[in-house]
């Protein structure tokens, strides 16, 4: 299990001093909508240059015009971006095709999608994607969990989980292949963001490494 750090709602020097101490201890690093938004590509270099060794994911949410977004964010040093799979097909075509030419990663947000659209998408779309069952920020007051949206589709895909998940729900996933967590609050909002990851990391083992 694959384990990324989302940075979101904070000011970018808090996303400077979580990403330097606790990049060593996760997989990725992302650069959450907000921040993208708020800092624009230079808050993605700065995050870059503070995760060091560790790849940074810019969560773009790009809904079109994907070619140039794209290359904005793997330009600034990002590793992987975010393309909406509510985006038309040309669109999800060229994020693809860009990160392709570019060796970097393409994750597609299933945010909102039906189930149809999910399982049309896992039948076409390469399977170096990678595909994020998300459940939205306003979408979580409702109880939904990012869980719930998998299904036959999921099967033999690179998968991605987000939507306020915490230490208590990974024991559960320990046990899905190929699976990124996505884990924003439970880390950027603790007073020991590292003591955070390091307990995330446990909970993500499979449960005779935990004993």
């Amino acid at each position: 299990m694959e384990l990324q750090i989302a940075l979101d709602r904070i000011p970018l020097g808090h996303a400077l001093d979580v990403t330097t101490a606790v990049a060593p201890h996760a997989d990725w690093i992302e650069v959450g909508t907000s921040l993208v938004k708020r800092y624009g590509v230079d808050g993605i270099a700065a995050i870059v240059a503070a995760a060091a060794a560790t790849p940074v994911l810019a969560d773009l949410k790009t809904a079109d015009d994907a070619a140039y977004e794209f290359a904005l964010a793997y330009d600034a040093g990002a590793a992987s971006a975010t393309v909406l799979g509510l985006a038309a097909g040309a669109t999800l075509d060229t994020a693809v095709r860009v990160a392709e030419e570019r060796g970097r990663e393409v994750v597609v947000d299933l945010m909102e999608l039906a189930p149809a659209r999910r399982a049309d998408l896992a039948a076409r779309l390469p399977g170096h994607v990678v595909l994020a069952a998300h459940v939205g920020k306003d979408a979580q007051a409702s109880g939904r969990r990012p869980v719930d949206l998998l299904g036959p589709w999921a099967q033999g895909r690179r998968l991605a989980l987000a939507g306020g998940l915490t230490v208590a729900d990974l024991p559960a996933l320990a046990g899905l292949p190929d699976l990124r967590v996505i884990v924003g609050s439970a880390v950027t909002k603790s007073d020991d963001p590292l003591a955070a990851v390091q307990e995330l990391r446990v909970a993500a083992r499979p449960a005779k490494e935990r004993t």
